[in-house]
């Protein structure tokens, strides 16, 4: 497409020597001091111009401002549309010009309109207003001479339209029609920008874009070939999700001779010195990159706040290549239509000539492979610099630009995996997609999600090979001719978690392969996760390990080592100048909410806390260790209540043969202490006090008032007053009390014993069939343990109001994870609505909300015999006892015919 032009005037005030905006237009008002400029915007190559990019035309005409002596002709005048402020990521429009004023002196003007969707109707007014700065030299470096605001009269909105087409002379009409066309491209591509800032709210689908470059191969430096593996993409505003954030990056690894990698990467919102063209065969990125050292991960923020270890570097990168296309790929593939796909095609085609902001519905793969030409690879670190030239024989890519046409609802999830081959010059490309469900406590909408995932999943999961100068394009999945899956080999080498987004975080990564073909090569892959790792109100990082193992003590003891643990203990030690016999350990697990010991799910393993106290005794040297728990509402109505009585049952050792004491919180009160505005002046446990280092070991269960109960919640079961219905449910508070609690007496680490874990609506009473997760976190921070393990539930972790004041009281560090990362399967959470609705009609009514509870509860009659005499009772126990009978175990831990019908329900609604 040729050039493009247009008029456009802005008028205004401005003030000599303000200091803001606002305060320069009035005294420009006052003083009498108006600007304007009447500028022509001329567009070189207005196909070009709409590609994802920097968006750049000329600015040409006069500006007249009374303070410097008239009206005088702009000089290398700049006009930037659209463009991103990598700081906020904010839209904008950005005019720029040199001028010399009646003084002889240089002069320069910027003027900035900022696109933001506010409360209310602003996009006139964000449209129309510029904010402008004059500075007293030759950029904007220079001081400041007069600021304030210009505006564009909406009565020249007419004018502006007709004065925008082609540029031509008067006799030229044979370039009326391509005039006509090029206004209505460019017309249709700024009202699409504009309406993914501020009308995205009404609008049911998104549009973005991306390019992306991946090279593998050989670079020689010093006359030495070493490996290389080069990712660098730009992904327009909306990608993937539709949300208002973008990113550009760049990630490359390089042998270092010793069977590893020197690791760079880069990741923003807009990297300046990027240029990709993929349809041209050029790359170039000039500025900043970060080494990274040690480890393989990076993200986003790091590299905003340029933490360590990441060293921060220069490149100077050039690659010079010859791309070569093949057909748009849809999705979803109906690749067994070759009708269809031709259409597609075809659509992609004739939008891309006639309305390039239009994308076809769906998402458009425009797959090409690349051969290199030329190239060269610059770092300079610490002012050393290393230099590799690429192999072009040596080296193969891939390249992609494609567009999205996408539903917001249901939220995109695809895993992506590019592998590329250069000594076969073979690239192929596996992508699977679902959905990504947020909101896992919403049973229907979850359900819905999950079918919805499912449907995708079989339609629009496909491989696409490029081989010998053709595509083939194929389903993965089960049946007989679909492709095999790459098998990952090992732990990532280079990621970059882009955790800007509000949706989930957007993953890249560098990673070893192995090819369907037995091969085995470098690859890029792309992933989504909703486990959130940055950090929030803190500055502190720190490791959480969720061990996956089919050896429960296995897994405790990696946990163990992987944070540190022994470290942790023996460093509180030393500092409180106390021997390792002296030093008091407490630990505290989850057990008197249990009903009855067949049903392992409802309490901490005994022999996973005796593991722990024995690794304390035989490797750090620990003698004074005391298990400890505090009575629960169930002992006001059933009898055996008692912590001593309740651990007997359960298998703990009582008779410290386990190496370790049990104490009754509830009865180890004997002091009294203000601790704050919920709790008050309550009683104080005495070990609990006086202990050096405090251990929550929390069972995996969900909670159906605070959706989960992990670390923080466990310590909650150790405040001392036995009804705990009446003292915190009913007159006190749950969850403000809890973390006054942690505040006076601080828990220095926390576990999960999660080898058998709870879910569903009711997982905090009961789950006669377990969810056999076979996994322990730990770590020690209790909102960071909690934070990966509500995450695995599949829950956003500050659902919780226990997680969301925990946040604010401690902060959420950054959090190194080690071991499994992925969620739970099968899960169940509970529904929203449950969580919601037992507070108001329990809580807030304490004798009805006692009656139900005293009537509903069930317990091992065998051993622990309900207290209640009166025959109001015995009725109202009977009337449900049908549902007693769904949910719990009953004696000897059989199962009724309802509760193994319940169970598979629920345990169903959990696979989906």
């Amino acid at each position: 497409m040729s050039g493009f032009k247009f008029d456009e005037t802005m008028s205004g005030w401005l003030g000599v020597g303000a200091k803001d905006f606002e305060a320069g237009r009035l005294a420009g008002q006052q003083k009498t001091t108006p600007c304007r400029f009447d500028a022509e915007i001329i567009i070189d190559d207005l196909d070009r111009f709409m590609q994802l990019g920097d968006r750049r035309a000329r600015l040409e005409g006069t500006v007249s401002f009374a303070p410097l002596g008239g009206t005088f002709p702009m000089q290398d005048g700049s006009f930037h549309l659209f463009s991103v402020d990598p700081a906020t990521g904010i839209r904008q429009m950005i005019y720029t010009f040199r001028f010399m004023a009646r003084d002889g002196k240089k002069y320069f003007l910027h003027g900035v309109k900022w696109l933001k969707d506010d409360p209310g109707f602003d996009m006139v007014e964000d449209l129309t207003t510029l904010f402008a700065t004059i500075y007293a030299g030759e950029n904007e470096h220079a001081p400041p001479y007069a600021m304030g605001q210009l505006y564009f009269d909406l009565k020249d909105s007419l004018k502006l339209v007709a004065s925008m087409g082609v540029p031509h002379k008067w006799w030229e009409v044979w370039k009326l029609l391509g005039s006509a066309k090029a206004t209505v491209a460019f017309s249709d591509f700024a009202y699409n920008e504009v309406k993914k800032t501020y009308l995205s709210d009404l609008d049911p689908l998104y549009q973005t874009q991306y390019e992306n470059l991946v090279l593998s191969g050989q670079v020689v430096q010093d006359g030495v070939e070493k490996e290389f593996f080069l990712v660098s993409g730009k992904h327009d505003k909306g990608f993937p999700w539709g949300d208002e954030e973008t990113f550009w990056d760049v990630l490359l690894v390089i042998g270092d001779g010793a069977g590893g990698y020197r690791k760079y990467c880069m990741s923003d919102r807009v990297l300046p010195g990027m240029k990709l063209d993929v349809r041209e065969g050029s790359y170039r990125y000039q500025g900043p990159i970060f080494a990274l050292p040690e480890g393989y991960t990076a993200s986003f923020s790091h590299m905003r706040h340029k933490d360590a270890p990441l060293v921060e570097c220069q490149a100077d990168f050039t690659v010079i290549f010859t791309a070569r296309p093949y057909e748009v790929t849809p999705f979803p593939f109906v690749m067994a239509n070759n009708i269809v796909t031709k259409i597609a095609g075809g659509v992609h085609w004739v939008l891309k000539r006639i309305l390039p902001a239009e994308h076809p519905l769906g998402i458009a793969i425009n797959p090409h492979t690349v051969t290199v030409t030329s190239g060269s690879l610059k770092i300079n670190e610490g002012g050393h610099t290393s230099e590799y030239q690429l192999a072009p024989d040596k080296t193969f890519g891939e390249a992609e630009s494609s567009t999205f046409n996408n539903v917001r609802y249901p939220t995109m999830l695809y895993g992506y995996i590019c592998a590329v081959r250069p000594e076969a010059r073979m690239a192929r490309v596996q992508i699977h997609s679902s959905c990504l469900r947020t909101a896992r406590q919403r049973l229907a909408q979850d359900q819905i999600e999950a079918l919805l995932g499912s449907i995708i999943s079989r339609v629009a999961s496909k491989e696409m090979l490029m081989e010998g100068g053709a595509i083939k394009v194929r389903d993965l999945g089960e049946n007989r001719d679909a492709a095999p899956l790459f098998i990952k080999l090992g732990d990532p080498i280079l990621e970059i978690n882009n955790d800007h987004f509000p949706t989930a975080d957007f993953q890249r990564r560098i990673i070893q392969v192995q090819d369907p073909s037995g091969e085995t090569c470098l690859a890029l892959e792309e992933d989504m996760t909703l486990m959130r790792l940055g950090k929030e109100n803190s500055t502190k990082k720190v490791t959480v390990a969720s061990i996956r193992d089919r050896d429960k003590f296995k897994a405790l003891d990696a946990v163990l080592k992987e944070t540190d643990f022994l470290k942790l203990v023996t460093a509180a030690q030393q500092a409180s100048g106390k021997s390792p016999a002296e030093f008091a350990i407490v630990i505290k697990p989850n057990f008197m909410f249990a009903y009855n010991k067949s049903d392992h799910t409802t309490y901490t393993d005994p022999e996973l806390v005796a593991r722990l106290v024995q690794v304390l005794k035989t490797q750090g040297g620990f003698k004074n260790l005391t298990v400890v728990e505090a009575h629960s509402t169930y002992g006001e109505f059933f009898n055996n209540r008692r912590v001593l009585e309740v651990a007997d049952y359960l298998g703990y050792a009582i008779d410290g043969s386990a190496g370790y004491k049990l104490v009754d919180l509830t009865e180890d009160s004997s002091e009294e202490q203000n601790l704050g505005s919920h709790l008050g002046p309550h009683p104080i446990p005495l070990t609990w006090k006086n202990a050096d280092f405090r251990i929550s070991f929390a069972k995996n269960k969900t909670h159906s008032y605070a959706y989960y109960t992990l670390t923080l919640k466990n310590i909650y079961g150790a405040l001392p007053l036995g009804d705990k219905f009446t003292q915190y449910h009913a007159r006190r508070d749950i969850y403000y009390t809890t973390i006054e609690y942690l505040q006076a007496f601080p828990v220095h680490y926390g576990l999960i014993d999660a080898y058998l874990s709870a879910d569903g609506p009711f997982g905090i009473f009961a789950d006669p069939d377990p969810n056999v997760t076979e996994t322990i976190i730990g770590g020690e921070d209790l909102v960071a343990v909690d934070w990966v393990g509500a995450s695995k539930m599949g829950l956003e972790p500050k659902i919780s109001q226990y997680m969301e004041l925990a946040v604010k009281a401690f902060g959420k560090p950054e959090i190194n994870l080690v071991g499994d990362k992925n969620p739970y399967r099968p899960w169940l959470n509970v529904p929203v609505d449950l969580s919601h609705l037992l507070p108001e009609v329990l809580d807030a009514h304490e004798f009805f909300g006692k009656m139900l509870y005293m009537a509903g509860s069930y317990m091992d009659e065998s051993h622990f015999t309900h207290k209640s005499k009166s025959e109001f009772m015995k009725m109202a126990r009977a009337a449900l006892h049908p549902l007693q009978t769904t949910i719990f175990l009953q004696e000897g831990g059989k199962q009724t015919l309802a509760n193994k019908l319940f169970t598979k329900f629920t345990t169903w609604l959990g696979s989906h």
